[in-house]
């Protein structure tokens, strides 16, 4: 168990520990259930505040993860739980009145004016109000259609509202995007405005772990390495940019560092919306169309 309201129900080995001291339960410690949450991230995280966290966090990364600082609102600004198996969102929201003094974690938050900062905190009260990502579910018109968690493949979106090319499932996982995806047939271009993460299928291979996006596998050589995305899908062409996790957080076996395969700088492709074929075919034939008049002018220079 976790002390906070979460979709992910964790009975980990402290779990098991407080209901021994109890003195009612003897605990099967190898049936434990592994913690993630602040997992590798020192004694600071689990002795401090998170307000503490969040100011070293910001002094020296980009990120505040496992907590957050945006504010829910519309569009979402998705990102990823912190095991990176679930979409999800920052619950940071703002009450009608301000909160207790030691649950007031910021100094600035992005779009916030600095006299309303005492009216934000995290939506989970046994959290202490702190903020983090929190995966979530989405409903259409009050009724539950699905939730964001990435190994479900019963959330898989439908076709027609997959705008990110995600795939759900068993080997999937959630990567963060570095930009909106775009959509595009012959005469139409669009872009869905909640982005920022979605779920994506795996493999390990002993190059390292591939990410695969409509049956196109893209090899992550290093986390932060950027993948262009380009792959025609339900008459829509998908273009955009996913950003590698480390390997060691989702394969057992990853290459060392002198092993590691150079990253592929070759040039790719991209796909012609407006045919049915690949952009390579697309572009020998509008080559050869093109090459037709020099090829006439030299025939009839060489018959003269």
């Amino acid at each position: 168990m976790t002390g906070s309201h979460t979709q992910n129900r964790v009975f980990s080995r402290i779990t098991l520990a407080i209901m021994e001291d109890t003195g009612w339960y003897r605990a099967n410690y190898s049936m434990a259930e592994n913690l993630e949450w602040g997992k590798g991230l020192g004694c600071d995280f689990v002795m401090k505040s998170c307000k503490f966290w969040i100011d070293q966090q910001r002094k020296t990364r980009p990120t505040l993860t496992p907590y957050c600082d945006s504010v829910r609102g519309m569009p979402l600004q998705l990102s990823c739980r912190q095991d990176q198996l679930a979409v999800a969102v920052c619950n940071l929201q703002k009450y009608l009145q301000p909160l207790p003094q030691e649950y007031q974690y910021f100094d600035d938050i992005p779009g916030v004016a600095e006299e309303d900062l005492p009216f934000y905190g995290g939506s989970v009260e046994i959290a202490d109000f702190c903020p983090f990502s929190q995966e979530f579910s989405w409903h259409v018109s009050g009724e539950y259609q699905r939730s964001s968690f990435c190994r479900i493949q019963e959330n898989q979106p439908d076709s027609w509202r997959n705008y990110a090319a995600e795939e759900y499932g068993p080997d999937s996982v959630c990567l963060y995007q570095k930009s909106a995806f775009i959509m595009e047939q012959c005469n139409k271009r669009m872009t869905y405005p909640d982005w920022g993460s979605g779920c994506y299928k795996t493999s390990c291979s002993a190059d390292g772990l591939q990410v695969w996006v409509q049956d196109q596998s893209f090899l992550c050589v290093h986390a932060g390495q950027v993948l262009n995305v380009n792959v025609r899908m339900n008459e829509w062409v998908y273009t955009g940019q996913l950003i590698c996790p480390a390997c060691s957080n989702f394969c057992s076996h990853c290459p060392l560092p002198h092993e590691l395969p150079p990253i592929n700088t070759t040039r790719t492709f991209w796909i012609d919306p407006c045919s049915s074929s690949s952009g390579l075919v697309v572009t020998l034939w509008r080559l050869l169309f093109n090459l037709i008049p020099l090829l006439a002018g030299f025939m009839l220079c060489v018959r003269n």
